[in-house]
């Protein structure tokens, strides 16, 4: 019997309509009262103790799902002679059953599209182990988001697959031109049955009519349709690529979904550049991470090539970047010669690198040691970073905020990186921490209470401090917290995150008047963490949507993006570089790993593998821990928090992309969210 609205389901998840029925049960939409956030909820009300287990234990694997084209299973109970039900997030926006039902013409490059989208979360459940197929896709189970992103939903058919057990005929269910024949009858299905189940989708979605039912088929009772008979426009790859997908044997499909994606993303490169983009999809990106982070001033023109390609769909017939790279070689051949046949004179020049720290860029091979004493440190820190002629000074900017709990309670602090010498900015009984600087350096915006260093701070409020008379100005505090606060250039804003109904928010708020408040996020999923670009006419932020993304969107929260796409790997804490031409972050070394890398991505690369990690160049004989990046004025420097050998973390720095690893701070407390001083 279907739920009623309003009912109360295991004492938390209030029932607000039902989203389909079907034989097996029911899914419903319910506000989740414990966090008041939107949910769906999958009944299972098939009662044999076979169906029963195998529920039970799909929904512990679901559980464990992260990945952003697929929802989140974050809660599983079973109700005596009532049900099992699977709790998951409610995926907003329409399916694309709804657009086909429209009459809505679906292109051949918005079709595509999809079809990238959902092979990139078969090619994440069928890699599980144990392997995981969905086993009833089909045009109702793929939602499009009010941000255009691509969702595969209902998980109610999937099956754990696995050598002695590859199917069961009770969670069997067959949806006529969806379903592959192995699935009407004993025959075993494995992962190419979702192969077949998208390809006739992406059929339907093109052709406007079914794909002739795979049993009739394969019972010589109907013959498949030709696409092109249906869509004549369309290109010879696309219906290669689908028309391979939905054939009757195993043999004769697509063996893998990655071997379908890759077909997809052939026929797209295909499409004319006006013919690919779509205004109800988010921009399409990619998942493979890529090498190392070039500093922007050497900007490679081989990545602009990739991007000429990717845009125009060829590459010249001549390429100077050889030439380029044949005369450089021949130039690294000449000095590695001269400095083998002369190394007195190469020390002469670059002076013995093996004889301390003589200037700022001198190279270090390691972080200070630990066991030092924090005066002989201070005193060797000293002379790394007192100013001299030197190519890369520090330049425009040596001081740097940061939070610490040397005093106790975490409490904003700055230090000068030339003399060491530490001043505590505030004594706030809760505490103080995530500070940020006014463009003039004058005054500093800051978050409280801050007890202990946390990802969201709820009940906080900011306050503004003025350096100068000491006088502290209170933000109009939110009803649940304010947090992440991030000052515009010009002055004239404060970003910061707000929880509204326990989501996190982006808004801003007019540092003039300290009444205007603009909210920034469409309210869709959890924003947080904003960061000004240099211009102030975009910001960066993250998006949880399984996994937490950095996206973009324009100072007004029109226009939002998807910048990074790095499968289930969270990416957080983003900053721009100050010329704007790329972004870096952080991101956790798995998943579910709390420790973190540095990574960036160049603004032009959306869309390509360019995503790079950023590392001391020094360092090979353990995996460094680095978090909370922030760039100096010049753009020469980084400031992150740093963790030697599991040690509680300090404020290091090092010139970019990755010299001069030196640690700034060495009280034993914990020192965490540096932010560099403007220049003035």
């Amino acid at each position: 019997m279907p739920l009623n609205n309003g009912f109360l389901l295991n004492n938390r998840y209030r029932i607000q309509d039902i989203l389909g029925q079907g034989g097996m049960g029911a899914v419903y939409r319910a506000i989740d009262e414990n966090l008041n956030v939107t949910v769906a909820v999958k009944e299972n009300s098939f009662f044999s103790e076979e169906y029963a287990r195998q529920f039970q234990r799909e929904a512990q694997i679901l559980a464990s799902l992260r990945h952003p084209n697929l929802p989140r299973v974050f809660d599983y109970f079973v109700i005596d002679q009532q049900g099992q039900y699977l709790v998951m997030d409610y995926i907003a926006g329409d399916d694309l059953r709804q657009w086909m039902s429209r009459g809505e013409r679906i292109t051949e490059g918005e079709a595509l599209q999809i079809g990238i989208a959902i092979c990139n979360a078969l090619i994440y459940l069928h890699s599980r182990v144990p392997a995981i197929a969905h086993r009833d896709i089909k045009p109702g189970n793929v939602k499009i988001t009010p941000g255009g992103e691509v969702i595969l939903v209902d998980f109610g058919l999937v099956k754990i697959m696995n050598n002695q057990e590859i199917t069961t005929t009770a969670a069997r269910a067959m949806t006529p031109g969806y379903s592959p024949p192995e699935q009407y009858g004993p025959e075993p299905t494995d992962h190419r049955s979702d192969i077949f189940s998208l390809g006739a989708t992406l059929y339907a979605a093109l052709a406007g009519y079914l794909p002739e039912d795979s049993l009739a088929r394969a019972t010589g009772k109907a013959t498949l349709t030709p696409l092109r008979e249906y869509n004549p426009r369309l290109s010879d790859l696309t219906i290669r690529a689908i028309e391979k997908a939905i054939q009757l044997r195993f043999e004769d499909r697509w063996q893998s979904a990655q071997e379908f994606k890759d077909a997809l993303i052939e026929a797209r490169r295909a499409l004319p550049v006006d013919q690919r983009a779509s205004r109800r999809l988010a921009v399409m990106t990619q998942t493979e991470p890529g090498g190392a982070l070039r500093p922007p001033q050497k900007r490679s023109k081989r990545s602009l090539a990739k991007i000429r390609d990717l845009i125009f769909g060829k590459r010249p017939k001549f390429d100077p970047i050889w030439s380029i790279f044949g005369i450089l070689i021949f130039f690294i051949l000449a000095a590695l010669l001269y400095i083998l046949l002369n190394p007195q004179g190469f020390r002469a020049l670059f002076g013995d690198p093996t004889q301390g720290f003589a200037t700022a860029t001198s190279p270090i091979t390691s972080p200070p040691e630990f066991t030092a004493t924090a005066d002989s440190q201070a005193t060797e820190l000293a002379g790394i970073l007192t100013p001299q002629p030197s190519p890369t000074p520090l330049g425009g900017g040596e001081i740097i905020a940061f939070t610490s709990d040397r005093s106790g309670l975490p409490q904003i602090w700055t230090i000068d990186v030339s003399t060491q010498q530490a001043v505590q900015l505030t004594q706030v009984r809760d505490g103080a921490c995530q500070a940020d600087w006014s463009p003039d350096g004058s005054q500093i915006v800051y978050t409280s209470p801050c007890t202990r260093k946390r990802p969201q701070y709820p009940g906080s409020s900011l306050y503004i401090l003025d350096l100068e008379s000491g006088q502290v100005t209170a933000l109009p505090p939110s009803l649940e917290g304010d947090f992440d606060p991030a000052w515009s250039p010009d002055g004239e804003w404060i970003a910061y995150t707000s929880l509204v109904n326990g989501r996190m928010q982006i808004m801003k708020i007019r540092v003039a008047d300290l009444e205007t408040v603009v909210h920034l996020s469409d309210g869709v999923y959890d924003d947080h963490q904003p960061a000004w670009s240099p211009d102030g006419e975009r910001l960066a932020f993250v998006r949880i949507r399984s996994v937490g993304q950095i996206w973009l969107m324009d100072a007004d929260g029109e226009n939002p993006v998807q910048f990074t796409l790095s499968g289930a790997i969270d990416n957080s804490d983003p900053v721009w570089y100050p010329e704007e031409d790329l972004i870096l972050f952080s991101q956790v070394l798995g998943l579910g790993s709390p420790s973190k890398q540095i990574y960036g991505m160049r603004l032009e690369d959306i869309g390509t593998p360019e995503e790079y990690i950023i590392l001391p160049g020094a360092i090979s004989s353990y995996i460094p821990l680095m978090d909370h990046v922030d760039i100096s004025p010049d753009g020469n420097w980084l400031a992150f928090d740093y963790w030697y050998y599991d040690v509680l973390s300090d404020i290091y720095i090092m010139a970019f992309p990755g010299t001069n690893l030196t640690q700034v701070t060495v009280d034993p407390a914990l020192d965490y969210d540096p932010v560099w001083k403007p220049a003035y």
